[in-house]
């Protein structure tokens, strides 16, 4: 949480700094709380993402989304430890937004996802990886603090299929450029 704090306060100090523009891109960084569900096991590990978007006009952007693990969660299956982390998530968005009062607007996201979940079984000194793509959705809202600067909150379905589900709650601050 403290790299968190670290890049959102530098965010903040860019947009002090820098004067005011115009330019259609944008970028977000922030912490995503993911839930990994197979088979009644839950894995929760943390997920630090970023976006890079371009706003085709003030109801549309496209978006680029990258993310990787700050932490692995871990569960007890039969006695046996296992820990899993997302080694990687990416993926690419059309986000549809509206604004709905001053500095508040809300959006949807839709496109497609590509993530590597890795599972260890340190007792054993084994790990496996696999990755998967799927069709992503997601809601969320900004609220902008200045004309650059903003927080962000949604919620995203990254994979959900073959009994596997990957979704996440994210919190961050977002950057126009």
């Amino acid at each position: 949480m403290k790299k968190i704090a670290v890049l959102a306060t530098a965010l903040v100090a860019m947009g002090a700094a820098q004067a005011q523009s115009k330019s259609p891109l944008y970028g977000e960084l922030g912490y995503t709380f993911t839930k990994v569900s197979s088979d009644g096991v839950d894995f929760n590990p943390g997920v630090l993402r970023g976006m890079l978007g371009y706003e085709v006009n003030p109801y549309l952007a496209l978006e680029a989304m990258y993310g990787t693990s700050l932490s692995d969660d871990s569960t007890s299956i039969d006695g046996v430890t296992v820990k899993a982390e997302v080694e990687r998530t990416y993926g690419f968005y059309i986000k549809p937004k509206y604004a709905i009062g001053s500095g508040v607007e809300l959006f949807a996201r839709l496109g497609y996802a590509d993530s590597k979940v890795k599972l260890k079984v340190p007792s054993l000194g084994a790990s496996a990886s696999d990755s998967d793509n799927d069709f992503s959705f997601g809601l969320g809202l900004n609220y902008a603090f200045s004309r650059n600067v903003y927080m962000s909150a949604d919620y995203m379905s990254y994979y959900n299929k073959d009994g596997v589900k990957a979704d996440g709650f994210t919190l961050g601050v977002g950057y126009k450029f």
